[in-house]
This record gives C-alpha cells, sequence and structure tokens, in this order.
C-alpha cells in the first residue's frame, strides 16, 4: 500500500517565542518571530535603537553603542505579555482564540569599561532572542471531529559584546553569540484519514544549539546629530534530537512512535538596520529606524525528517519539504524622548511591520500578521546609581483572511492578532 503523508502535518513548526525559562509559554509583540526591540527604551521607542543603544540591551540591538557607558552597570527585565487578540475564524464556525494568552520573558546584560583601556567596554547579555506560540483545541475539522492544533516555539540567546571608540564621533561594536532553540507542535493528533493522506502528528522536545554574530557602529555627525547601522547575521536554528507520534490508526498500525525527529531550514533572519537621533533641544530628542529582514530565508524551505520507528510502520523514515512563504519585509519607527527634569524622562514610539509570511501560507499558528505597535515609557533615576525604566507596548486589532487547502478547516480563514506588554527594567551602575 502507498501511504501518501501531508506535508503540512510535519511542517507547522514555523510558527515561532522566546522564553527563557519556559519555552512553551509563547506569543509577543515584535516582527513576526523576533522583538520588537531589546530593553524598556528600545520598545518604548517602537524599537527605534540604531542611534541610541547604550545599555546592556544595546547588545541585541545596535553593540557599537555600549562604548558610550563610562562606569560599571548591570539590569534585570522582565516582560509579561498579554494576548487580547490572537483569534482563529473560519468558514465551518471555529471562532476560537489562542489558549496562550499569556507569557512572560526575562533579560538582563553587564557592561564595563576596561580599566587600562576606557575606550573599550566588554559585556555580556541574556535575551528571549524569538520565536511564537499558539494553541488552538476543540476546533472542528473537515472530517466532522473536533482536534488540537499548536506550535511553540523559543529561542533564548547569550550575547558576549566588545566596543570601541574609535574616536569622539566614531563607536564600533561587535557582538557573537550561542543560541538554543526548542519546539514542540501538535497538528490534529486525532485526524487519521487513508483516502486524503491526512495523518495527525505531534513532535516533542526538538532543540539545539546555534551560533551568530552581530555588528554595528555609531557616528556622530555634529553635537546634536548621530547616525547607526547594524547588521544581524543570520541564526541557523538547530532543532534535532526530539520525538514524534504519526497517527496511522485508519491503516490499521495504530499511532507510531518515531525515536528521532529534526527539523532544517529555520533560522532567525538576516537583519540590516539604519537610524538617526536629533538632539533638537536640550529637552527633546526625535529619532527614526529602518530595518530591513530576510524572512524569504528565515521562514523559507523547511524539511522535517522523522525515523527510528518504535512499532510497525509502513515507512522507516518520513521526509517532507515544505515553503512557508516567507516574504522580505520592512520595519519602520519612529520616537520622540522629552527630559522633563534631571531624574525623569519620557519615551514614546510608532512602528509599522508589513507582513512576513504570504497570504496563502498562512494558518492558525503561524500568525505573523503585518501590524502597528503604538508605546510609551517612563525612566526615572532613583540615584546616582539607580534607575528603573517601565515601557508598555501596544499592537491594536489587526486581521487577514486565507485560504490554506492543506488544512482540513473549511475554504476560508481569518487570523486576527491583537496584544499588549509591559517590560520592567531594573539598572545598577557603580
Amino acid at each position: 500500500m502507498r501511504i501518501k503523508i501531508h506535508n503540512y502535518s510535519l511542517l507547522v513548526l514555523a510558527c515561532l517565542i522566546g522564553f527563557v525559562n519556559s519555552p512553551t509559554n509563547k506569543a509577543f509583540a515584535g516582527n513576526a518571530i523576533v522583538p520588537l526591540g531589546f530593553g524598556a527604551e528600545s520598545n518604548a521607542m517602537g524599537g527605534t535603537d540604531m542611534a541610541y543603544s547604550s545599555t546592556p540591551s544595546g547588545i541585541n540591538n545596535n553593540p557599537a553603542g555600549i562604548a558610550r557607558v563610562p562606569h560599571s552597570e548591570i539590569e534585570f527585565a522582565i516582560e509579561p505579555h498579554v494576548l487580547v487578540g490572537i483569534r482563529h475564524k473560519d468558514s465551518l464556525g471555529n471562532d476560537r482564540r489562542s489558549d496562550h494568552d499569556r507569557a512572560y520573558l526575562f533579560s538582563g546584560g553587564w557592561l564595563s569599561p576596561l580599566a587600562n583601556h576606557p575606550n573599550v567596554v566588554v559585556g555580556v547579555g541574556v535575551f528571549a532572542q524569538g520565536g511564537v506560540g499558539f494553541k488552538y483545541v476543540d476546533l472542528l475539522t473537515d472530517y466532522g471531529t473536533r482536534d488540537d492544533i499548536s506550535a511553540l516555539f523559543g529561542v533564548f540567546r547569550i550575547a558576549p559584546a566588545i566596543a570601541y571608540s574609535v574616536s569622539d564621533k566614531l563607536r564600533l561594536g561587535l557582538s557573537v553569540s550561542i543560541n538554543y532553540a526548542e519546539a514542540e507542535q501538535e497538528l490534529f493528533p486525532n485526524i487519521s484519514d487513508a483516502a486524503t493522506g491526512f495523518f495527525g502528528t505531534k513532535i516533542t522536545d526538538v532543540n539545539g544549539y546555534s551560533y551568530s554574530w552581530r555588528a554595528g557602529l555609531q557616528y556622530d555627525v555634529s553635537p546634536t546629530i548621530t547616525i547607526g547601522l547594524a547588521y544581524g547575521a543570520p541564526t541557523e536554528l538547530k532543532l534535532e534530537g526530539g520525538k514524534a507520534t504519526v497517527n496511522f490508526e485508519d491503516i490499521g498500525l495504530g499511532r507510531v512512535n518515531y525515536a528521532n525527529a529534526k527539523i532544517d531550514g529555520l533560522s532567525i533572519p538576516q537583519e540590516i538596520g539604519l537610524g538617526f537621533s536629533w538632539q533638537v533641544t536640550p529637552q527633546l530628542n526625535l529619532g527614526a529606524d529602518i530595518n530591513w529582514y530576510e524572512w524569504s530565508e528565515a521562514l523559507g524551505k523547511v524539511k522535517t525528517s522523522l525515523s527510528q520507528p518504535q512499532q510497525t510502520a509502513p515507512m522507516d523514515r518520513i521526509n517532507a519539504v515544505g515553503d512557508f512563504g516567507g516574504q522580505n519585509n520592512f520595519s519602520k519607527s519612529v520616537a520622540a524622548i522629552y527630559r522633563i527634569n534631571d531624574t525623569s524622562t519620557v519615551y514614546s514610539g510608532v512602528s509599522h511591520i508589513n507582513n512576513a509570511i504570504d497570504g496563502s501560507a498562512l494558518s492558525p499558528v503561524n500568525n505573523l500578521t503585518g501590524k502597528w505597535h503604538f508605546n510609551l515609557g517612563y525612566r526615572h533615576n532613583f540615584s546616582s546609581n539607580w534607575t528603573g525604566v517601565v515601557s508598555y507596548t501596544y499592537a491594536p486589532d489587526s486581521s487577514r483572511s486565507y485560504t490554506n487547502s492543506q488544512l482540513p478547516l473549511g475554504d476560508e480563514s481569518e487570523a486576527a492578532f491583537k496584544i499588549y506588554s509591559m517590560l520592567f527594567t531594573v539598572r545598577y551602575n557603580w
């Protein structure tokens, strides 16, 4: 008997959020699978950070900016996210929100100038680098059954960095990183239909380590204008060593466990960012960024391999290749900073992100729609050593209609996205 394995059931893991202490609670405000920015100030300005980065979080924005730091500094941050409008609707009558409606991200970092070379600053940062997660339970399917679909993915990054003040105007920076990725997926595990070739699949515990780097520069064109440029190399994500279960009940083989599951082809995209800041008055600063992301490679061709079946199986190895429809996009942001006095500063920012996935490739678990972000922030210097920063991000309703013939969810579907988050940072210098 020739068995057709439905490719999509093995490839839906392209929907990805980084979560440091629980990689299965995911979803956040950002550009597809990467956060809007790193650090409270960056988030408060809508991700406008190329010409501003000068805190430990700046290691993962524009590492050149950390050369501005004149003293040792450490920071800790927590970022709760609330997903109030992540929703799937379709022509079968399903209208459900994702069951994953909370996420809590943690990050931190340390910087210090070298004692004998104060124009050189070194540091290290830990970040929830990227991902996304959605889970829908009890969906009605084309087979007349109710079943679940989910995809959860997280990336955690540790990034040492070094920056050098070449002159009073020019700063250069470099960070290298170790990245840990983990994912799991469930695609209608109770469906088994030989006539259509759809066999429900569950994949767990795929994970692995990879390496990447980021470089940048900042240049003071004048005492009031700074430009920033940064490049982030693509981060290949290692997802291997997992387990899988495929439902072959309709052909009399039951549910077959595969001892080895592997996914190749997913990555955090290559990125180029350019921005400026303008000190308009002693109190007011304005800035803007534009960033380009290579999603066509990061969410392009993906291969999923299952091997080492533990029971009788129709095949010893399953290989599935699919295209997730990634399309290169730009994010644009503008920001304003107003210093009220020596202890209080307010931030604001607006950003817009184009769609990272072609509409024909959308599904309930890769709801990566283009969206606006509106942001506010406040910084308070409690003393000469202690600083606190809080930022708020709101992504209003955004929806796209699509048809995905590979999923048993009717002829027409709609993906909706709405989220808000806050980021709290405490910083200490000495």
